[in-house]
């Protein structure tokens, strides 16, 4: 790991360049207006590292489209309608919303304006089945380390509103039934 002064090409000023390997050697770069910027983000890594949380924010540049594909296809034991209901909400939520966005770039503040967009139009079961599939496909997304966290946490969904009750058909009501359609 080193920090390089160097003189930016198209205004000339002076940036900083952390150099850093991942774990398999590979080297990459990234780029700071301050030294003291460098610094903390070169400290940080090291942090990252030596806890076992790093994650190579290259792979943070896949498309959340791109994920979603992986997600659905990924699952042997989701078949039929559940399998159709999540393409449909990938297909029609989430890919016309986030679908082009790099992984790495999706906020908490992104997911809930998502979550409350949906709630303008749609029931609030319906916005929590939408959620569940984005979570499902984020989660993913860090257990394969393309990503540290969760952009979908701490997000603020619609309350359920009670389902009504079903009217039970009494004896009575089954008989004057029965007794206004005939014998036949």
């Amino acid at each position: 790991m080193s920090i390089e002064a160097k003189r930016r090409r198209r205004d000339e000023r002076i940036v900083y360049e952390v150099r850093l390997r991942d774990p398999t050697g590979h080297e990459y770069s990234r780029t700071f207006e301050t030294r003291k910027a460098a610094e903390a983000y070169q400290a940080e890594q090291r942090v990252q590292r030596t806890r076992g949380t790093w994650v190579d924010p290259r792979r943070a540049e896949v498309t959340f489209e791109e994920e979603a594909m992986t997600w659905l296809a990924g699952d042997p034991t989701k078949r039929g309608s559940g399998l159709a209901r999540d393409e449909s909400i990938v297909r029609n939520h989430l890919l016309p919303a986030i679908g082009d966005r790099p992984l790495g770039s999706l906020t908490p503040r992104d997911v809930q304006n998502l979550v409350t967009s949906w709630s303008r139009h749609a029931a609030p079961r319906s916005v929590r089945r939408q959620y569940g599939v984005l979570t499902a496909i984020l989660n993913q997304a860090v257990e394969s380390d393309l990503i540290g966290r969760t952009p979908a946490r701490g997000v603020r969904l619609p309350r359920l509103t009670e389902a009504r009750k079903p009217h039970v058909v009494s004896a009575g009501e089954l008989a004057t039934l029965a007794d206004a359609l005939g014998p036949r």
